[in-house]
């Protein structure tokens, strides 16, 4: 896998006092829950069969907090644990008997009901096999009307074959009483553990993680232990002039220069961005204190 540096490893939300407005960045550090939707193969009708809560590691969903990534691989949980029940496997053919809709997903209570909503972040690696099909998505369930998506699975899109991806639903869309979602899917035919290596997966990053605004190696930014409840250590390629760091208002909270170590114990739990200054440029690297 191609190893792209990390930024953050948390839920990053930007928010203005003034425009009820949310920004979410990928994180592999969210609070992210599984579920499953069966359905039959298309040629065998399509139709829907159960669906029910699944852990991510039976979704195959994987997290990696180090890096900030989340990897989604087509299912073959299913297979595995069934290979000889006629329901999950074809006895004729020895192929997966069912379409399976896998979804890894933050839910995050009334947060963002009557607010602007962007949910975005970057494909690090996608060797997803033919057949399979990854998402990125907003839904806004709707209890009154049986957990439909109020917003009619308009904001479920394909995940690109590289680069960034956004999509974003306004406060009007989120209307209270809605349940909010935001995440990913992985839809196929429940495949063979033998032939895992070759389904392939997509590795999916923060947004600032794009090769497209990496300009030279020299930018690379790192920055740990993240979260933290006490002491944050960025490294870097250049030396530093100066840093700030800031909340989510824009609120300047510590500076300081020529430092690869803040103190951030006197810092009140939540989400900010230490701004780090060089010699013609400064980039932002987001954090959490604990």
């Amino acid at each position: 896998m191609k190893k792209i540096y990390t930024f953050v490893a948390a839920l990053s939300l930007t928010c203005s006092a003034a425009v009820a407005q949310n920004v979410v960045d990928c994180s592999a550090g969210d609070a992210w829950v599984g579920y499953m939707n069966v359905f039959q193969l298309p040629a065998d009708g399509g139709g829907y069969e159960f669906g029910s809560a699944w852990e991510l590691s039976a979704l195959k969903t994987e997290l990696n907090a180090t890096e900030n990534t989340i990897t989604l691989h087509p299912n073959f949980n299913l297979y595995g644990d069934n290979p000889t029940d006629p329901y999950w496997v074809n006895a004729d053919s020895g192929e997966g008997n069912k379409d399976l809709e896998a979804s890894t997903y933050v839910e995050p209570g009334v947060t963002f009901n009557e607010v602007d909503l962007t949910f975005e972040g970057s494909i690090v690696e996608n060797t997803l096999a033919e057949g399979y099909t990854a998402y990125f998505f907003i839904k806004a369930l709707d209890p009154e009307a049986g957990y439909a998506d109020a917003l009619g699975g308009t904001k479920v899109m394909e995940l690109p074959a590289s680069g960034t991806f956004s999509v974003s639903a306004t406060g009007a869309e989120l209307a209270p009483g809605l349940i909010v979602q935001y995440g990913f899917i992985v839809r196929g035919i429940n495949a063979n553990p033998a032939d895992e290596a070759a389904l392939g997966s997509v590795v999916i990053g923060s947004a600032y993680l794009s090769t497209e605004s990496i300009e030279s190696a020299s930018e690379l930014i790192s920055v740990y232990p993240n979260p933290s409840s006490s002491v944050v250590n960025f490294t870097t390629n250049e030396p530093v002039q100066a840093y700030q760091v800031m909340n989510i208002a824009g609120e300047v909270m510590l500076t300081g220069t020529n430092a690869s170590t803040i103190d951030v114990s006197t810092l009140v739990a939540g989400i900010y961005f230490i701004e780090v200054s060089y010699l013609d440029r400064s980039r932002t690297i987001k954090f959490v204190k604990k």
